[in-house]
């Protein structure tokens, strides 16, 4: 098996799995489960289970992502909040050439999901 088809393989059942929770769960979370799911399902195979940047896809991609547990320390006096919705839109700009760091997921994710999975965040950060 390929590093690809095993990144895929990862994807699919981390996807599946947090599917059938948010399903199961959707009426009763709190924001911060939701967001643990939402985060496990849209961010992890990057940013990893705990969000240190070492997802089963990490080794894939041209730019290692974020460590997501240092967005406070960080931040140079910029809230977790506004790092995450910078990064999702696209506004979070890395490199000379100004390179988008991540893939833009603002047209693809509503704002609460987003919001829920920046208080996710919140509870992981050092």
């Amino acid at each position: 098996m390929t590093r690809l088809d095993a990144g895929r393989l990862a994807l699919l059942v981390t996807g599946l799995a947090v599917a059938s929770q948010l399903q199961a769960d959707s009426g009763q979370m709190d924001p911060v489960r939701r967001g643990t799911a939402h985060y496990l399902f849209f961010c992890a195979n990057c940013h990893g289970v705990n969000g240190q940047g070492d997802g089963p896809l990490a080794a894939l991609l041209k730019i290692a992502p974020s460590d997501l547990t240092v967005l406070r320390a960080s931040g140079h006096g910029e809230s977790v909040a506004e790092r995450v919705m910078k990064a999702v839109d696209g506004r979070h700009k890395v490199g000379e050439a100004d390179e988008h760091k991540m893939p833009v997921f603002s047209e693809n994710l509503e704002m609460k999901t987003v919001i829920e999975i920046t208080e996710y965040l919140k509870t992981i950060q050092k």
